[in-house]
């Protein structure tokens, strides 16, 4: 998973996300799902926000291009 390696991202975390966001056939960012992916730093760091919303375009991008194409992640 490329983009798990380009973002430093939790690796299990970021299966299972995707995984998800490719059942339902769209990406959340509410809830703790796309937190328990990105990696360790705390909220209150000016990275946090902007490296939340760049994940989680990129993965609302990757499940736009793919959902309901089937296959495993």
């Amino acid at each position: 998973m490329s983009l798990a390696n380009a973002e430093n991202l939790n690796m299990e975390a970021a299966k299972r996300y995707l995984t998800t966001s490719l059942k339902r056939e769209f990406a959340s960012d509410n809830g703790t799902e796309l937190n328990a992916v990105l990696p360790k730093m705390s909220p209150l760091n000016p990275q946090y926000l902007t490296k939340k919303q760049s994940v989680f375009l990129k993965v609302a991008a990757f499940v736009e291009k793919f959902k309901g194409v089937g296959g495993r992640v």
